[in-house]
């Protein structure tokens, strides 16, 4: 293999590597939450805030329905999710397209375990990050499709 060439993948190579990929995350974080006895939220909310430097997004003093749009739209590639309502600090969002549900579902496990909580957990770091000031982000209810209240302080 040549750096650079061309990969001649089959969907069978990326649905294996989709089983590595879940297993993997699967694992990284049972062992943060067991290492950190449940409470995942910091790491996950560092991880966050450090991506959140990262990425090409500069609003100055936006909104949370404003942050969350701009996120929706960066992170289209992954994730599908919509903005419902929006009242006062209070966004409520509707996820239908999810890779870390896919993740969950590829190793077996229900959505809503450590992964999803490390997930959130970072998600709200990015948003700390991009508003300047924090969020906290809950699961209202996971399935198929998935709501998720995010409320700014």
């Amino acid at each position: 293999m040549t750096i650079g060439a061309p990969l001649d993948l089959t969907a069978e190579d990326h649905s294996h590597a989709m089983a590595e990929v879940a297993f993997l995350v699967d694992a990284f974080a049972h062992t943060i939450d067991n290492v950190m006895g449940g409470t995942t939220g910091p790491v996950g909310r560092i991880a966050g805030r450090d991506m959140a430097k990262k990425l090409p997004i500069h609003l100055v003093e936006p909104s949370l329905p404003e942050t969350l749009e701009v996120l929706s739209a960066r992170m289209r590639a992954g994730f599908d999710f919509t903005v419902t309502s929006v009242e006062g600090q209070r966004a409520d969002s509707t996820v239908s397209a999810c890779f870390v549900r896919d993740l969950c579902a590829q190793s077996g496990k229900p959505p809503g375990g450590a992964v999803c909580k490390l997930y959130h957990a970072y998600f709200d770091g990015i948003v700390d990050e991009l508003m300047h000031r924090p969020v906290k982000s809950e699961l209202v209810s996971v399935g198929e499709s998935c709501r998720v209240r995010t409320v700014a302080q």
